[in-house]
């Protein structure tokens, strides 16, 4: 039987530590779970698979990171922007594979991904539709 896992590299290019949010399960569960903390420059990994006693259904979910940033208003406070980054990603029995990734701040952050499928080559923030399994590398850099 194929192998319905995503395998996610998640690469913080930034100064800051990214804190995890949230993640979902809508198929599947996480083999290796999302880390509490990327601390900056630095790349995790994790990986969600398709429940083995599970129908055929293959794995999909989210995960959520977050940072505070310094907010540059005029007023000089001491405040906070919080920014979030969220990758939606599927790899099902049945329907076509994805992956998105956004950001609450674009502006502050760019963001991306790479996507292939098994032993294929990577693609720039395209996810190949069928195929298994699931590799991506999800890319947050500041934008100076």
């Amino acid at each position: 039987m194929s192998d319905f896992s995503i395998y996610i590299e998640l690469y913080n290019d930034t100064h800051s530590t990214l804190k995890f949010k949230s993640k979902t399960e809508t198929r599947g569960c996480w083999e290796s779970m999302p880390p509490l903390t990327i601390a900056p420059f630095k790349n995790v990994s994790f990986v969600m698979e398709k429940l083995s006693s599970d129908v055929p259904s293959g794995s999909e979910g989210t995960v959520t990171y977050q940072v505070a940033v310094p907010d540059t208003n005029e007023e000089g406070d001491n405040s906070t922007t919080d920014v979030t980054f969220t990758a939606k990603f599927c790899d099902p029995y049945f329907g076509n594979n994805y992956c998105q990734f956004n950001t609450s701040h674009p502006k502050l952050f760019s963001i991306y991904f790479q996507a292939k499928i098994d032993n294929g080559n990577w693609n720039k923030n395209y996810c190949p539709k069928s195929g298994h399994p699931v590799y991506l590398r999800l890319f947050i850099k500041e934008i100076s």
